[in-house]
C-alpha cells in the first residue's frame, strides 16, 4: 500500500458561499457567561458543615483539609502535576447543594446557558462534578475538558461568593478568545461561565484570596423518541 499522502485541492468556487454563511447570525455562541442576584444556596461540605458567605478564609482552610489536589486528563493517563495545574478539589458525593430557593435560581442559570449555547429545545441537565478551591497561586495551564459521562457535550461553573483577585477565565475556539471575569465582590451574586468541552481554556492564576466554584457537567438527556438531534456549536455572533 502507498503511503503517499492525498491531497484534495480547495475548491475555490466555494468561497462566495462561505463567505455568505460567515454573516450568517444565529442564536448561541461557544460560551456564556453572566451574574445571577439570588438567594445563596445551602452549600454543606463534608467534615465542614454549611458554607457561609462570603466563604470566610478559616472555611475556606477546612475545606481545603478535606480536599486533594486535582489531577488533569492528558490522552488515556491521569496525571498530577502542580506546574501545569495547582487547585483543590472534593467530590461530588461530599458536597450537598440545596436550600429554600435554590432549584429556581439554578433552573434559571441553566435556561441562561442552554439559549446561550444555542441549545433551545434539546433536554440538557447539569450534574455536579466537582467543588474547587483555587486558593492564592492556584491556576490551571491551557487543555479541554474530557467528556467524563454519555452525552456530555460542555461545562458549566458556578462561582460561590468568595474575596478574590485574579482567576481569569480565558476561553478559545476557532481563532476567536474571550476573557471572562469571575472575581466580583457582591455577596449576592452567583457568577457563572459555560463552554463546549471542545473549547481550550485556561484559569489565570488566583492573586488574591480564594476562589470556590461548583463545577457541573452538561449533559444532553436522551430518550428513545428522540431523534439524532444533539447540541449544536454557533460561533457566528460577533
Amino acid at each position: 500500500m502507498s503511503n503517499i499522502p492525498v491531497r484534495v485541492g480547495y475548491n475555490h468556487e466555494l468561497k462566495p458561499l462561505e463567505n455568505l454563511l460567515s454573516k450568517v447570525e444565529r442564536p448561541g455562541d461557544f460560551f456564556v457567561s453572566g451574574n445571577l442576584e439570588a438567594p445563596m444556596p445551602k452549600v454543606e461540605v463534608e467534615g465542614v458543615g454549611v458554607l457561609s458567605f462570603p466563604v470566610p478564609a478559616a472555611q475556606i482552610r477546612e475545606v481545603i483539609q478535606q480536599a486533594v489536589l486535582a489531577p488533569y486528563g492528558r490522552g488515556e493517563e491521569t496525571i498530577l502535576d502542580t506546574s501545569v495545574r495547582k487547585v483543590w478539589q472534593l467530590a461530588a458525593e461530599k458536597v450537598r447543594v440545596g436550600g429554600k430557593s435554590w432549584e429556581r435560581s439554578f433552573q434559571q442559570i441553566l435556561s441562561t446557558v442552554v439559549g446561550g449555547l444555542g441549545c433551545a429545545g434539546v433536554n440538557v441537565s447539569a450534574e455536579l462534578y466537582k467543588l474547587l478551591v483555587y486558593d492564592e497561586g492556584s491556576f490551571f495551564k491551557e487543555h479541554r475538558d474530557t467528556e467524563k459521562s454519555d452525552g456530555m457535550f460542555g461545562t458549566l461553573v458556578i462561582v460561590l461568593p468568595s474575596a478574590h483577585r485574579g482567576g481569569e477565565l480565558v476561553i478559545r475556539h476557532a481563532g476567536r478568545e474571550t476573557t471572562v471575569e469571575l472575581s466580583g465582590d457582591e455577596v449576592s451574586e452567583l457568577a457563572f461561565a459555560a463552554f463546549y468541552t471542545d473549547c481550550e481554556h485556561e484559569v489565570r492564576p488566583v492573586t488574591q484570596g480564594s476562589r470556590v466554584c461548583l463545577v457541573y457537567n452538561l449533559v444532553q438527556q436522551r430518550s428513545r423518541k428522540e431523534n439524532n438531534r444533539s447540541p449544536r456549536r454557533f460561533t457566528s455572533r460577533r
